[in-house]
């Protein structure tokens, strides 16, 4: 399994409520978040592998309303 932790901005005047609906829509992702701070929204994502989790995070890119996005892999131990 490859597991990412995805940090997300939210475009000013978005429905964050639509967000959360369609972010928990794309497949790998396993729990969303909203939080405080210059981050709106974490999102743990998990996938089999790191081409699947490519194509995962692309699909977070598309959610209408996400301004920016930045990825953290989480580190096999």
């Amino acid at each position: 399994m490859t597991s990412a932790y995805v940090m997300i901005q939210v475009a000013p005047g978005a429905d964050s409520g639509d967000v959360h609906k369609k972010l928990h829509a794309v497949q790998g992702v396993r729990t969303v978040h909203f939080v405080a701070g210059p981050t709106d929204v974490i999102a743990f994502v998990e996938e089999a592998d790191e081409a699947a989790l490519a194509k995962t995070l692309e699909q977070i890119l598309t959610v209408k309303g996400i301004q920016d996005t930045d990825t953290r892999i989480v580190l096999p131990m």
